[in-house]
Order: C-alpha cells, then structure tokens, then sequence
C-alpha cells in the first residue's frame, strides 16, 4: 500500500528533471548576490521561503521578513560584490536539493565607479539547502562558511 501511494505521489507531483532543478536553484544562487549587491531587499527576500533560514558569521536571521530587513538595515555605506563560482546543485528528490556554491566579496566605499581595487574582504562557500514551493523553488536555508577572511 506505502508503495502505492509512493508511485501515485510521483505521478502526480511530476517526475524529477535534474536539469531543471539544478538551473532553478542555480538562479537562486545568481539572485542572492545580483539583489544582495543591489540592496534590493523584496527582491533578495522573495528567492527565500516564508520560513528560511540565513546565517551570516554566526547570525541567523529567521524568515523571509527577517531577511529582507537585513537587507534594508545594511544602508547604502559600502560597494559590495559577490562574485558566485563553482556552483553544484544536488538534487534530493522532487521538493528537495542541496547546494555548494564559492563566492568572493570585495567591498569598497560608495561614490563614482570604477572604484580603486583591493584584496576580497572574504572567500567562503554558502551551503544551502532548496525547497520546491507552490511559487517555486526557494532557499530553506543558507549558511555562509567563511574560508579566507580579511584581517580587521
């Protein structure tokens, strides 16, 4: 019987296309850092579940109101860019993936561009976790691990 009702689950939630998966997630990967660099903060909210999770250097920020207020308290002070590299998506089954990504952040002071070049203020990897909602896949939770870090 629990194998019936498995079969007819995957019937009719669909079969699971990791391409799709993987270029759906890695989107959300995109996003993070296009709205996060940006300060878009309803944007950079909305790639996130209601109820995700965002760690940040020991900081977890819970929900997706919790994160785009993050966002709209980082202020407009520093230039920042995350470069996102390596990027593997890994799909678990049809609601859920998991996810490595590298990223680099450099950050400067705001005024005119080009601004003067320096060390990256961090490399680290986010691991994240997907989930497949009813507006799509989102980010459960995303946690940054610093690998490199710039001195204070």
């Amino acid at each position: 019987m629990k194998l019936l009702i498995a079969v007819l689950m995957l019937c009719v939630a669909g079969p699971l296309h990791a391409g799709e998966v993987e270029d759906a997630c890695t989107d959300l990967v995109l996003d993070y850092a296009y709205y996060r660099d940006r300060l878009d903060a309803d944007a950079f909210a909305d790639i996130f579940a209601e109820d995700a999770v965002l760690s940040v250097l020991g900081q977890d920020f819970v929900g997706r109101d919790a994160i785009g207020a993050r966002l709209r308290n980082a202020g407009s002070g520093d230039l920042l860019r995350h470069l996102m590299s390596t990027i593997r998506i890994f799909p678990v089954n049809e609601k859920r993936a998991t996810g490595v990504s590298y990223v680099t952040v450099y950050s400067g002071s705001a005024g005119d561009l080009p601004r003067p070049l320096s060390q990256p203020l961090a490399i680290g990897e986010y691991h994240d976790h997907f989930t497949r909602t009813s507006s799509g896949w989102k980010i459960q939770r995303r946690e940054f691990v610093p690998v490199f870090m710039n001195a204070p």
